[in-house]
């Protein structure tokens, strides 16, 4: 997904239709966790690290994977190889970050983390833990695009109250509609908590085609995962 990140030394992406459904109401608990653990396997993880995502801003550190009932967050980050973290998505924008000393970090944001800044909490997290937003590099993966996402007057209200000016280069009118940029919004949070570089892949979850889960395009309960996982030194590939 990412060849930013590729060349850190991680393994990124974003799980297509092919691999099944990795999370949502419409998805049998056991089929989710089969179909994430293949994925694990495929990338030579054990597991995936998920936790339960509630539409907030709150980050917790993994040291390994947590056990059910997972606990409520909407980003979590390690420094720890051999960890393999997933957040799920339908249109939501997964944020994926790593840095040169091993740290990594995953998010998830609809127009709630975002609103809530979900993007900063997760660099302010790995700074916390000693990380330097300076050497981090970022990547919004798929989502719904600013070419699809209208929003209603009510949400543009709570987005603006939430962001401040920060919203204005992200809520754009156009053709009689308030649209979101998430990526535009997630990416100027990157870059203002001082992220050295910010890759947008660009692919719309809605219009980009058919590999994708779309809540909107009608995948309601079917969710894609975004990963990102570091092997440890001299682990086979």
């Amino acid at each position: 997904m990412s060849p930013a990140l590729s060349r850190l030394g991680v393994v990124a992406g974003m799980s297509t239709r092919a691999l099944g459904s990795m999370g949502g109401s419409a998805t049998p608990l056991a089929d989710a966790e089969r179909d994430r653990r293949a994925l694990a396997g495929r990338l030579g993880f054990g597991a995936v690290v998920r936790v339960k995502q509630v539409h907030g801003d709150r980050v917790l550190r993994a040291d390994e994977p947590f056990a059910p009932p997972w606990p409520e967050a909407d980003g979590l980050w390690t420094d720890r190889p051999e960890l393999l973290l997933g957040v799920v998505a339908g249109d939501c924008v997964p944020v994926l970050v790593a840095d040169a000393d091993g740290r990594i970090g995953a998010a998830h944001a609809g127009w709630e983390g975002t609103s809530r800044r979900i993007a900063a909490r997760l660099v302010e997290a790995l700074a916390a833990g000693g990380g330097d937003p300076r050497s981090m590099t970022a990547a919004l993966g798929p989502s719904i695009g600013p070419c699809c996402y209208a929003v209603g007057s009510e949400r543009v209200a709570t987005i603006r109250e939430r962001l401040g000016p920060d919203a204005d280069a992200a809520i754009v009118e156009r053709d009689g509609r308030s649209v979101f940029d998430l990526w535009e919004a997630n990416a100027a949070q990157l870059r203002a908590s001082g992220v050295g570089a910010v890759e947008i892949v660009g692919a719309c979850t809605l219009c980009a085609g058919e590999d994708l889960f779309s809540r909107r395009g009608g995948d309601v309960g079917r969710l894609g995962m975004a990963f990102i996982g570091r092997r440890a030194a001299g682990a086979a590939a």
